[in-house]
């Protein structure tokens, strides 16, 4: 029987998945997901929500790009707010509480209607690559040829889950693991290392005592993630704030001699920045107490999110402790608290484009390649799928700079820094994050997603039409202002020194402190222009000084990311250069002078060797 023949098959339905094998349908390409379970794909194995600082301008950066997360993330959220919003734009960090079910609902329905996308379930035995195709065979007997192969197996390879010293098989409750496959990986050579995730209990919201904690809302107007989303988002759901005790410390203690992580049983290493609650009381022994926040799984849901209590203590450890915090004295949980531990790809063995460097053809995005969280699952997802297409296609790769967007920092940590631990992305990893910003995603990527196929006509028109709006705005703010009455009472509110000469607009705009909206308002600009469109010209004037300064900087990175070098680029001819950055460079393969010029021990000078060869000879 001749096996059924796919340009691109994506192996997981999670975050990574759903973006990768929508990316490639997107563009053109017969894609397939295969799911050891089609009703799970979209399913959020941990805390329902999406973005956050840093992350939310993941999120931004792939709905500019065509992607999927943004949109289901309008959708399906119940609350929306925005974190460090005290602070600059430039750390804003969007994020919504979603109803876990209807994400996954909203994910499976969005596929589906994808004409040509086909859906399988099953697990996968076999993986064998035979030239130019790859040959994927299930476990019950079923063959398919693919030109491309994304591996975003999540959580899944080789997992097990502990609570105590109890040990089952599995990748997320009531799941399978994905054995044969991490066996077909290192059948391949290719190098694996175990990881370790967790996740806390869940409870019942009835058992709960509100009143002992602090209500937290949504934001009155939320900002929408999506640049598709037209209506007027609304809160549905409120979350709530509580810490734990000296005294359920003193309880997890108990627990530690039973703990799967400090009497040796769980050897993978855990995400530092989101340890567990016994990590924490043992890493930080002087707490008095740690915050939780008490997150709905969804509007209509009955299950309760502790967000902050992550533990694979022994159960009845784990009931105690959460009695002792204010509001839970009498909880009843649905589900308990446990650890996975799984393996991960080293990601230093894939190209930025996250093709294997040893497998061409052979893509892996997620959590499988050591990242922790939905974001940067998703964005890993979007690039590892329009890299698959664009091969299948015989174009050139698609590789985003660390001065474009939040996604081509994480990839260019990912390939090129040795992890010891789960990666997480924060706007400090960003050396250009005044200018990778919520508000500008559009202007960075919207032009990048319209080439590669990936944005569809009616988000071109929009976008096309707001750069319409931004320029007529900023030409009113740069060209007429308020008399100086008006411009010395918005200065005094914030206590500033009054004028004595009339200002434009954009001089107020910039000043730190002054209320942007008012400026608008006393413009004209509000019914004109959309909050997001209101926010992106404030900050670029926030920032403009910065940026001007950096922009050198800028310019130049992006002229070494331009400079592709060849997978197979033989250094050992080069004989200017050390004898340190040949073996660097021959190990590590890098696909720009850009990538090359970051690689530990590859120094500067030799840099300049290459570019001055390739400019010569290239």
């Amino acid at each position: 029987m001749m096996a059924d023949r796919f340009d691109i098959l994506v192996i997981g339905g999670g975050h990574a998945g759903i973006e990768a094998v929508h990316s490639a349908w997107r563009m053109g390409l017969r894609a397939g997901l295969v799911s050891m379970s089609l009703r799970a794909i979209g399913r959020m194995s941990c805390n329902p929500a999406i973005g956050g600082v840093g992350k939310g301008q993941i999120v931004r950066d792939i709905d500019a790009l065509g992607g999927l997360m943004g949109k289901l993330a309008d959708e399906t959220g119940i609350q929306f707010r925005v974190l460090n919003e005290s602070k600059g734009p430039a750390v804003w960090g969007p994020r919504c509480q979603s109803d876990m079910e209807e994400y996954s609902k909203a994910s499976q329905r969005i596929l589906g209607a994808c004409t040509g996308l086909v859906l399988i379930e099953g697990e996968v035995a076999e993986l064998k690559s035979a030239g130019p195709l790859w040959t994927l065979t299930l476990g019950d007997g079923r063959s398919f040829e693919t030109q491309s192969v994304v591996i975003t197996s999540g959580t899944f390879l080789g997992a097990r889950m502990y609570t105590g010293l109890e040990e089952s098989v599995g990748g997320r409750i009531g799941e399978p693991a994905a054995q044969q496959l991490s066996d077909c990986l290192q059948t391949l050579g290719i190098r694996l290392r175990r990881l370790k995730t967790g996740t806390p209990s869940r409870l019942d919201p009835k058992s709960l005592d509100y009143s002992a904690c602090e209500v937290q809302h949504g934001d009155d107007i939320p900002f929408p993630f999506s640049w598709s989303t037209k209506r007027q988002l609304h809160n549905r759901s409120v979350c709530w704030i509580t810490r734990t005790t000296l005294q359920t410390h003193e309880i997890l203690r108990t627990g530690f001699a039973q703990s799967p992580m400090f009497t040796g049983m769980i050897h993978g290493r855990g995400p530092r920045y989101c340890p567990s609650i016994e990590d924490k009381i043992n890493r930080f022994a002087d707490k008095e107490s740690h915050q939780l926040f008490l997150e709905p799984e969804g509007f209509e849901q009955g299950r309760i999110y502790v967000n902050g209590f992550s533990s694979s203590l022994p159960a009845e450890v784990q009931l105690e402790a959460l009695r002792s915090i204010p509001g839970l004295e009498n909880c009843q949980v649905l589900q308990i608290g446990y650890a996975v531990e799984y393996d991960a790809v080293d990601a230093t063995q894939l190209h930025p484009t996250l093709e294997c460097r040893a497998w061409p053809g052979l893509y892996f995005a997620g959590q499988v390649c050591g990242t922790s969280g939905y974001e940067e699952a998703a964005g890993q997802g979007l690039i590892a799928g329009i890299n698959a297409a664009l091969k299948v296609q015989n174009r050139p790769a698609f590789i985003l700079g660390r001065s474009e967007s939040y996604i081509g920092v994480m990839l260019d940590d990912l390939v090129a820094i040795p992890l010891e631990e789960p990666y997480r992305m924060f706007t400090s990893r960003a050396e250009y994050r005044l200018f990778l910003r919520y508000d500008n995603a559009a202007q960075r990527l919207t032009g990048k997603g319209r080439e590669l196929g990936m944005v569809e006509d009616s988000q071109w028109e929009d976008f096309l039409a707001s750069e319409i709006r931004l320029e007529s705005g900023l030409k009113i703010l740069s060209e007429t202002g308020p008399d100086l009455e008006t411009a010395n009472e918005i200065l005094a509110a914030t206590e500033q020194a009054p004028l004595v000469e009339r200002p434009r607009w954009i001089q107020l705009l910039r000043r730190p402190g002054v209320d942007g909206e008012v400026v608008f308002a006393k413009a004209g600009l509000l019914d004109s222009l959309d909050r997001v469109e209101r926010l992106h010209l404030r900050a670029e004037e926030l920032y403009r000084g910065f940026y001007e300064r950096q922009a050198r900087d800028i310019d130049q990175q992006k002229r070494l990311e331009s400079l592709r070098l060849d997978a197979d680029f033989d250094y050992a001819r080069i004989t200017a250069l050390s004898f340190e950055s040949r073996q660097k460079l021959l190990a590590t393969k890098p696909m720009s002078i850009g990538q090359a010029a970051r690689i530990p021990g590859v120094r500067p000078a030799d840099v300049s060797v290459l570019i001055h060869w390739l400019n010569n000879q290239g």
